[in-house]
């Protein structure tokens, strides 16, 4: 999926006047603030000079990172966020941190809120998805029978090639079986790079599905996951297209923002 990563930014100049600038917009709009609280956060000094020019689509933000509050310098590179803290090179303190010290109750309530907009966001996502996987799209799922038949129904979004799908159903999903009623798998694909195969791995598991309703689905999951296997060119070239196709209309419905994606019936999150 496009995920937001965090990593460490060497030899990166920024200018001292860009803080005063970014800092300005902040006091400007205090409701605009970036925020990044659930990302598990490296420090990163930045070196303050005058080559400003340099960078491109550079942004400061404060993330409520672990409770702390803290700026950041904001680094769009393609699909990727590069997170640093802002250093000024010649006091050695950090930027901003008397703005924060002064606007923390507000800075909070901002955080605060659009942390609930992004979760109220992604449940309307999640219940658009159910409905489609209920409707339209149903052949785009396999459901897999839970052990508890009082537990909740589970919908997975994932992706064959996708890393932490992977984590999740070999770590995760044994789990999420034993406690639902059942979970029911949609397998897709995401336009990247290293997911070329995905299409054709997801087509074949939804193909084993529809020929055996009582087949181990979980193992086919990992077989179909595992890079080195090339079964998945078994899948019959004219149900493939047809599934390939419907994967593409169902994605562009922009409900799905990254696999994996886990929710209950109610759309909410099922991490």
């Amino acid at each position: 999926m496009k995920k937001i990563t965090t990593g460490l930014l060497f030899g990166f100049v920024i200018a001292s006047s860009l803080f005063a600038s970014s800092q300005d917009a902040l006091k400007k709009d205090i409701s605009k603030i970036f925020t990044h609280g659930r990302l598990s956060v490296k420090s990163i000094n930045i070196i303050a000079q005058d080559r400003a020019s340099d960078l491109k689509d550079l942004n400061v933000a404060i993330g409520n990172i672990k409770g702390s509050l803290k700026p950041f310098l904001l680094l769009y590179n393609k699909d990727t966020i590069i997170m640093g803290s802002v250093i000024d090179r010649k006091s050695g303190k950090t930027v901003f941190e008397k703005f924060i010290a002064k606007n923390r109750d507000k800075i909070k309530a901002a955080l605060s809120k659009a942390q609930q907009k992004e979760k109220n966001k992604e449940v309307e996502n999640n219940k658009a998805s159910i409905s489609l996987l209920n409707g339209k799209f149903k052949e785009l799922a396999f459901k897999i029978k839970g052990k508890n038949p009082k537990g909740r129904t589970i919908y997975l979004i994932t992706d064959p090639n996708c890393p932490y799908c992977k984590q999740y159903e070999k770590n995760k999903l044994p789990l999420t079986i034993k406690n639902s009623k059942e979970v029911i798998v949609a397998p897709l694909f995401l336009n990247i790079p290293g997911h070329e195969t995905s299409p054709m791995r997801s087509s074949w598991l939804l193909e084993k599905y529809k020929n055996d309703k009582n087949a181990n689905m979980l193992e086919l999951m990992h077989k179909a996951s595992n890079i080195k296997n090339s079964t998945y060119k078994e899948v019959d070239k004219k149900f493939a297209d047809e599934k390939i196709a419907l994967m593409k209309k169902f994605l562009s419905k922009g409900t799905v923002r990254g696999t994996p994606t886990i929710f209950d019936e109610n759309g909410n999150p099922a991490r």
